[in-house]
């Protein structure tokens, strides 16, 4: 299973949303989902905040990657920096109740933040990561792939 997380920064803060169901009920945490089919990552993560939020915000790259595995299940949770580009946050008022930027500040004094949005957030506001770009030189040779189905992200 592979999904997506978004990191929207505005100005000093992340968006992040309190979610109403599963084992992050009631925290807050990465707004994000799963890939529906024929998606590529970049086109999920500014679909699912968009969803969740309201918030158009444009994929930057890659910055991390969550993988893990439960008894059998394994999943893989892709981790995006994106840029606020219009729109005032609000909850989906399904998956989440609560959507809206938080500073580091405050963040920290809060203890309802799940633990990967919190270290996450502290990463981006502090600057320690370089994102995975799409490469724009990318040839698109193979038989059927275009710019929209087949991308590239490269570290720089």
């Amino acid at each position: 299973m592979t999904s997506v997380g978004g990191l929207v920064v505005r100005d000093d803060a992340i968006l992040l949303v309190r979610m109403t169901y599963g084992a992050s009920r009631g925290r807050l945490m990465l707004p994000g989902g799963l890939l529906d089919p024929g998606e590529t990552l970049d086109v999920a993560i500014a679909r699912e905040v968009l969803e969740e939020t309201g918030v158009v915000a444009d994929p930057i790259g890659i910055i991390g990657i969550r993988t893990r595995y439960d008894g059998p299940k394994t999943d893989n949770y892709v981790l995006w920096l994106l840029e606020h580009c219009e729109g005032t946050p609000s909850s989906d008022g399904h998956e989440n109740d609560e959507a809206a930027y938080f500073t580091l500040a405050q963040l920290d004094a809060r203890d309802d933040v799940t633990y990967l949005a919190h270290y996450m957030a502290r990463q981006v506001l502090n600057q320690n990561v370089v994102p995975m770009r799409k490469a724009a030189d990318y040839e698109y040779l193979m038989p059927g792939s275009t710019a929209d189905s087949w991308k590239l992200f490269l570290a720089h």
